[in-house]
């Protein structure tokens, strides 16, 4: 019997510490929403092992709605459908209030994006008695960013760990004043964030930053503010043209309080076209075909790290 409750505690241990990871990946999938021959099933089954996805470029709402203005909007089948896949495979959604873009939004086309986070609800919740929300307006021709960014908060099952993660999709372009803008940008929103006064200090900000160089967000480690990527490995597909075309776009920016709550060395960069051959060889054209490529799946690579739970101290 005393070999039976140890093998029962045993089995209790093992269990709590295999949920005290949570698997997070961000994924710009270029114009979801716009093309009709996205491959939702074989996004989200490519997708499914993580507990959180953060997506950027969702152009037009997976469900019918009111924007925060009261307007009604209308269901679009191709968000629709991939929102639809990710339910499939286990995933709860938290979808922005409004989209926002460069110049105007309440459209569903490229010329704004939803915010949408896909969520495992055994494994973590969203966190609505907290901040959540758009961190500035006016939601288009805003002053301070591109795309204003949404805060996400989420707390562990056991209310134990807490977090803010916020997407982003930074200015494109490698002009000098595309490189200014995105500046403006990524101090804007560290600023925000300082200027927060709830316990929770635990912000990650991730997404597509458009970033070509570390020069461009390496001066920010002076005030504790860092990048999962800080090598800039590339993240965009064209580098399976040629490595040369490949771009540091995606980032994941953390501040000293998340510091001890990322697991080490989980960054990655994942190879997307060798994860969908080898889940069916049939998938990919050969040789690489950016044009089906991104429009089938993405112009960019998913990213993804690990947050240990349980490790929250603020």
């Amino acid at each position: 019997m005393r070999n039976f409750f140890f093998f029962i505690s045993f089995i209790l241990v093992f269990n709590s510490s295999a949920q005290e990871e949570l698997k997070i990946c961000s994924f710009n999938i270029q114009f979801l929403g716009h093309f009709k021959n996205k491959q939702n099933k074989i996004l989200a089954s490519s997708i499914k092992t993580y507990d959180i996805v953060v997506i950027q470029e969702m152009v037009a709402p997976p469900s019918n709605g009111t924007y925060s203005d009261k307007t009604p909007y209308k269901i679009d089948l191709e968000s629709a459908g991939f929102t639809h896949e990710m339910q499939l495979n286990g995933f709860k959604y938290w979808l922005s209030t409004d989209d926002t873009g460069p110049t105007k939004n309440q459209t569903a086309s490229a010329a704004s994006e939803w915010w949408i986070i896909f969520y495992k609800p055994n494994k973590i919740m969203a966190d609505s008695s907290r901040f959540y929300g758009f961190i500035s307006s006016p939601l288009s021709g805003n002053l301070s960013y591109e795309r204003v960014p949404f805060a996400f908060p989420f707390q562990s099952l056991n209310k134990k760990t807490t977090f803010t993660l916020i997407p982003v999709h930074l200015k494109p372009g490698n002009r000098k004043e595309d490189q200014i803008r995105r500046q403006d940008e990524l101090k804007n929103i560290f600023n925000w964030i300082a200027s927060q006064k709830e316990k929770n200090k635990d912000f990650i900000v991730l997404g597509d930053f458009n970033i070509y160089k570390k020069e461009e967000f390496i001066h920010f480690e002076k005030d504790n503010i860092y990048s999962l990527n800080k090598e800039c490995l590339p993240t965009n597909t064209k580098l399976y043209e040629t490595l040369k075309k490949g771009k540091p776009y995606d980032h994941v920016f953390y501040n000293n309080y998340t510091k001890e709550e990322i697991k080490k060395n989980s960054f990655n960069v994942v190879d997307i076209r060798k994860e969908l051959i080898k889940m069916d060889s049939s998938y990919v054209i050969m040789p690489y075909d950016h044009k089906s490529f991104r429009t089938k799946y993405s112009d960019h690579l998913p990213i993804s790290f690990e947050l240990l739970l349980n490790k929250d101290s603020d």
